[in-house]
């Protein structure tokens, strides 16, 4: 089911993404603060039906987007609770034995 609803998703993004380009622009930046320029929603008013296909398709995608999140195959519990269950691993360390002066160094005087 989980892949039948990837699919579907893909699907809808695709068809939104083409109905979202076949609208027709709502005017210039100035209609967005205050002008009128040809009406609030231009000519075609709010309720074409590019605009109710836009509004379906786009809750479409967000339940899709949430199905998709609640049955993914390999359903995992937190990070958080996962990390806070786990005991801490101890890792031993060896200190290197003191090793001789590579060769070419001068030998060490303890008396001075």
């Amino acid at each position: 089911m989980y892949y039948f609803l990837l699919v579907v998703f893909v699907f809808i993004a695709f068809l939104l993404i083409v109905v979202v380009l076949l609208q027709r622009s709502r005017g210039d930046v100035g209609t967005a603060f205050g002008g009128m320029g040809q009406g609030v929603f231009g000519p075609g008013g709010v309720d074409t039906i590019l605009t109710k296909i836009t509004y379906w398709l786009g809750f479409l995608f967000m339940f899709i987007a949430i199905l998709l999140a609640l049955t993914h195959p390999s359903k995992r519990s937190s990070l958080i609770k996962d990390e806070g269950a786990r005991a801490p691993q101890k890792t031993q360390q060896s200190i290197p034995e003191r090793q001789g002066a590579p060769p070419g160094t001068p030998p060490e005087s303890k008396g001075r």
